[in-house]
């Protein structure tokens, strides 16, 4: 095992520890993603050549998780589109797969709320939370697949859905953690018939 693996599982080892013996709880339950999450539109719109992905998320933030944002607690997006051809008497066959990943945090020193967008790093700054959050759940016209890859005599069905991360909870803790849920959803997929 490499110094470095070494290091991040002691580093793991010790806040599990620390969970356990109560020592770091973490944001409380109250504070945790709850109500309604869901994709509730998806399309994809043909523009020179490139599918461009137009969805619309009910995104499940309360006032817990706003205050939260204010005091710097990021708050991560993960949309998967998935297109696949339609067979008869043979599975789908998957003809492409993409993740688009955002991040919201307060900038403190900048005083405005940052949407980072993971897969190409621009960045949006915004005043208020609100308006941060209303872009978070309004995505639109991302290029995601190229008409190269749809055959016009083929049919095609495309999918979304949405995964949503409040806090700082390590990936490696989770499965220590039975409230877990409070920080991580996951929406249905939102299937479609794609019209090449």
């Amino acid at each position: 095992m490499s110094a470095r693996a070494t290091l991040t599982l002691t580093r793991t080892l010790l806040l599990a520890a620390a969970c356990l013996a109560g020592l770091w709880t973490g944001p409380s339950a109250a504070e945790g993603l709850q109500g309604r999450f869901e994709v509730r539109s998806a399309d994809l719109d043909l523009k020179d050549g490139v599918y461009h992905l137009d969805a619309r998320l009910d995104l499940p933030v309360g006032d817990a998780v706003m205050r939260g944002l204010a005091e710097g607690v990021p708050l991560g997006l993960e949309v998967d589109l998935v297109v696949e051809r339609v067979r008869q008497l043979l599975p789908n066959s998957k003809v492409a797969e993409l993740a688009l990943r955002y991040h919201l945090q307060y900038n403190a020193v900048s005083a405005r709320y940052v949407l980072r967008n993971d897969n190409s790093g621009q960045q949006r700054s915004f005043a208020t939370v609100e308006a941060a959050l209303e872009q978070m759940a309004e995505l639109r016209d991302v290029p995601v697949l190229d008409r190269s890859l749809i055959s016009p005599a083929r049919r095609y069905e495309a999918s979304v859905r949405a995964k949503l991360d409040y806090g700082t909870v390590p990936w490696s803790l989770r499965v220590l953690m039975f409230w877990v849920s409070e920080w991580h959803r996951e929406s249905d997929w939102y299937t479609w018939t794609l019209q090449p």
